[in-house]
């Protein structure tokens, strides 16, 4: 079913770009770097077409010392599509993503095929400030903002994956001060609640991120994605935080997790972050902070005992791109839990290396990682250590 629709959604796509293509006679038809450009300037139409898919294999051990499988298997983790431009006008932006994979869609926590990913309009105010509306991206942590597809391990890190921010749906302002040194201030105001959800409370998300680039832009904006492609010729750096507060959350995670079954009941979230970025000459040096407070983290809802992570957190990793486009990075990531969860929750130590071999910069690339997975539970002493492979392909445009 899920590979029917996306033929379907194909076919149609192709058919709208031939028939547009024939209608307004494009004077600029080509491929490069960032997908396929379709231009019409009399009408100001412009768009970015470009797809993605990553093929992935898991291998997860029962222990440490059991390398008996307590998980095998492959998938394709993502197929996406994604179209990106402006209409009647340079300053009237759009970008629309589509997901088609079940885990994508979030589909086994929601029980709703949630295909849409962005849905966003964007106004150029001036070069240095943009207005957007609609469902994206919330300016969270540095990981989760860089695109799934630019990553040098083979996914996000668990801080990213306990306390991100993800999507949202609501309004938010980009504004930049300064050319040489470049501050960048972001900020959203948002329902609260995800993507492709009903907001059935009055409370809302209020979200801002600082970035600060000391010395100067990265090349090819480099800061936004991993691993050193451009390969910086001068050291390049990179400051973020971000404070979000969402008020009366009908999910744990906020915008992510499985939303709470008591009618009119939310959570008050507080969620901090902190990261910083280098690149230089093929190195890259990246390290996120994360913590997210709450009253209350363990608590009833309905009939059922639900937690809110309520910890810190902290990843750091480094890579070295070589001249034939082969990286090795390594990982350390830490969370530890507040004592009130320490009941529901474990600590959590993960020791990861990588090899990654860029055909196409991130567009087509395989990847393969090793993790060592280490779980304590406090209140008993109890440990659950395991050994996580993965091997991964990803082609695009």
């Amino acid at each position: 079913m899920g590979q029917m629709k996306f033929l379907f959604a194909t076919l149609i796509t192709v058919s709208t770009f031939s028939t547009f293509a024939e209608t307004l006679r494009l004077e600029n038809l080509s491929y490069y770097k960032d997908g396929v450009v379709l231009e019409h300037k009399p009408t100001h139409f412009k768009t970015k077409f470009r797809f993605r898919v990553q093929n992935r294999f898991t291998y997860e051990t029962e222990s440490d010392t059991e390398f008996k499988s307590k998980l095998a298997g492959f998938e394709v983790r993502r197929m996406r599509l994604r179209l990106e431009g402006n209409v009647l006008d340079p300053r009237l932006l759009y970008k629309l993503q589509l997901s088609f994979t079940r885990g994508d869609m979030d589909y086994d926590r929601t029980q709703y095929p949630n295909i849409l990913r962005d849905a966003v309009v964007g106004w150029k105010l001036s070069d240095a400030t943009t207005l957007w509306y609609g469902q994206t991206k919330l300016p969270g942590n540095r990981q989760r903002v860089v695109s799934s597809g630019a990553q040098q391990f083979v996914d996000r890190s668990l801080v990213n994956a306990t306390f991100n921010l993800d999507r949202d749906v609501g309004a938010q302002v980009h504004h930049q001060i300064g050319q040489e040194k470049p501050l960048w201030i972001k900020m959203a105001i948002s329902n609260g609640d995800g993507r492709s959800t009903e907001n059935k409370d009055n409370g809302l998300a209020y979200t801002s991120r600082i970035e600060w680039l000391p010395l100067g832009s990265f090349k090819d904006e480099g800061d936004y994605f991993e691993a050193d492609l451009a390969r910086e010729i001068e050291p390049k750096i990179s400051f973020g935080a971000v404070y979000s507060v969402n008020k009366k959350a009908t999910r744990p995670g906020g915008q992510i997790g499985t939303q709470f079954t008591t009618k009119g009941f939310g959570k008050d979230l507080e969620t901090w972050f902190a990261d910083f970025l280098l690149k230089y000459r093929g190195l890259s040096w990246s390290t996120e902070y994360a913590r997210r407070w709450t009253g209350d983290a363990v608590f009833k809802d309905g009939t059922k005992d639900v937690a809110i992570y309520k910890g810190e957190g902290v990843n750091t990793q480094i890579g070295y791109v070589f001249e034939n486009n082969v990286e090795p990075a390594i990982r350390i990531t830490k969370l530890w839990a507040r004592k009130e969860t320490l009941s529901v929750e474990n600590d959590r130590n993960q020791y990861a290396v990588a090899l990654s071999k860029y055909f196409n910069r991130h567009t087509v690339k395989v990847q393969t990682d090793l993790t060592y997975d280490e779980q304590r539970n406090r209140v008993n002493n109890i440990y659950d250590n395991a050994w996580i492979y993965r091997l991964q392909l990803e082609i695009g445009i």
